[in-house]
């Protein structure tokens, strides 16, 4: 079986500059995308993720975990999370708070999903060293596990400093919510594996996706943690229409659109001189900065699927297969879409395409997933 879980990173998609903010446009923006978040239930979508991004338009999602209180309210069955909360961002002593609180508020439906971040602008403007970002993504990780998992605790870190100090509410999954890791870097996807995280993954190549992927299960392996399908996701930019060729002519602008948004808000300034920590993402990011990355080599790597019904199915089953994935994340809204473009394909893709990986049964698959 394969999960579909419904992402949205939540674009402003009328004008990027700050002076031209319209709270009349983004008031409408957040009813329609609201509304696609309920439907997600009664289309058979498995869970719903967020996403926290801060101080440009590329989003106008900068405390998500408000939506999943919203949605929570609304829905009944559908898991609810933030792909991922970014720890850096965040005193992780409340951030555990309002993950246990969220837990009530879903009814046990609460997927935790946490990162180290990767913006540079954000990191910028908020005043934070990014070179500080993983010593505080781990530190606070070990924090949040201890306000869950004692009574009481006493924790003397690097960053953070209490004494006898208690979580009130625990929460209700025992002994925690699913906990994901958003991991692009080789050295966290191999942590994640290791610490025996869920982890998921995005824009690279269905074969580098493969090898990211061999890594985790590689560390989850000997760290003798479980290796199934359901622990890994790999997330896609998804647009459905009628046909092939409607399907591309809608998306591909609304692609250029938010990549345009993603150059300006998430890569580095320079690529050459990354700061220490993210030498990775020096040849992650620099497909992205180039002119010759046409629309039909990210169709033909994978990283995008447009089409009709039956193209994007046998693209995300091919996927599914080949990375033995138990989790397709759909981000299917983005950039100048419409809503009734991104309802009619949410609407294809819950009639043409969840059907045929709900119906998957991947190698190592285990008894009653899902």
């Amino acid at each position: 079986m394969v999960k579909s879980w419904m992402f949205d990173i939540f674009n402003y998609p009328y004008d990027k500059r700050a002076e031209n903010f319209s709270p009349e446009l983004c008031s409408q923006l957040y009813d329609w995308h609201f509304d696609t978040w309920v439907g997600a239930e009664d289309q058979g979508f498995d869970g719903v993720f967020f996403s926290e991004h801060h101080f440009t338009a590329y989003t106008v999602s900068p405390s998500p975990n408000l939506l999943v209180a919203a949605v929570a309210a609304r829905t009944k069955n559908i898991r609810l999370g933030v792909m991922a909360n970014i720890i850096p961002f965040h005193e992780p002593l409340r951030l555990a708070e309002e993950a246990a609180m969220l837990d009530y508020l879903t009814h046990g439906r609460l997927e935790v999903g946490l990162g180290r971040g990767v913006d540079e602008l954000e990191f910028q403007k908020a005043g934070i060293p990014m070179e500080e970002t993983r010593p505080r993504f781990e530190e606070g990780m070990q924090l949040i596990h201890e306000a869950w998992h004692n009574p009481s605790f006493t924790h003397h870190g690097r960053f953070w400093d209490y004494d006898d100090v208690a979580v009130w509410p625990k929460p209700i999954q025992q002994p925690n919510p699913p906990v994901w890791i958003t991991a692009l870097s080789p050295a966290t996807t191999e942590w994640a594996g290791a610490q025996g995280y869920k982890m998921a993954h995005t824009f690279l190549p269905v074969p580098d996706t493969k090898d990211m992927f061999d890594r985790y299960r590689k560390a989850a392996r000997e760290a003798g943690n479980s290796t199934a399908p359901d622990r890994v996701a790999v997330m896609r930019n998804i647009f459905v229409a009628p046909t092939d060729a409607e399907a591309n002519d809608l998306a591909e602008p609304a692609l250029d659109h938010l990549f345009g948004l993603f150059r300006t808000h998430a890569i580095f300034e320079d690529l050459d001189n990354v700061p220490k920590g993210y030498e990775y993402y020096q040849s992650f990011f620099r497909p992205f900065v180039q002119d010759n990355v046409s629309w039909k080599d990210l169709n033909d790597a994978g990283i995008i699927c447009v089409g009709s019904p039956e193209t994007v199915r046998d693209k995300l089953v091919a996927q599914a297969e080949e990375l033995e994935c138990g989790n397709i994340i759909v981000w299917g809204t983005f950039g100048n879409l419409t809503e009734q473009q991104t309802k009619r394909s949410y609407e294809l893709y819950s009639q043409g395409v969840i059907p045929a990986l709900k119906g998957l049964r991947l190698p190592g698959e285990e008894p009653n997933a899902g």
